[in-house]
């Protein structure tokens, strides 16, 4: 188990750190994780911190987590940023035609830049979209 998952109460934040080698059967028992503990949080928000991790993820696999991502009742109701390092994307949602609503989900370099982008967001539901 690579992650750790946190949640900070100042902004309402979940913060899923990952690190190490990560592959595709980690993001998903992080994300099951994530949702079991923080379901009840409207909206959700949530932090994948990449910056110490080691993707093993097949593009399959990435299009595969985003599509859990995009249908899944409680995660494609949250916002969710991604921080990965400079110059290497590590991110676990896919980039490309699969990505999730560009609202709902950003890509970050800075950690300050993330968490404030979260914490911009009112704690009112968004429509869900069909």
């Amino acid at each position: 188990m690579n992650f750790h998952i946190s949640y900070r109460p100042i902004g309402g934040i979940a913060r899923v750190l990952f690190y190490g080698p990560i592959g595709f059967a980690e993001k998903m028992e992080a994300a099951a994780r994530l949702v079991e503990k923080y379901r009840h949080r409207v909206p959700l928000r949530v932090l994948f911190d990449m910056r110490y991790a080691r993707s093993r993820v097949t593009l399959e696999e990435q299009r595969q987590f985003t599509s859990f991502i995009a249908e899944h009742p409680v995660l494609r109701r949250a916002y969710i940023a991604v921080l990965h390092p400079r110059g290497r994307c590590t991110s676990p949602l896919a980039t490309d035609g699969t990505c999730l609503c560009r609202h709902s989900s950003r890509e970050f370099v800075a950690e300050a830049e993330a968490e404030a982008w979260l914490t911009q967001i009112k704690s009112t539901s968004r429509p869900v979209l069909v």
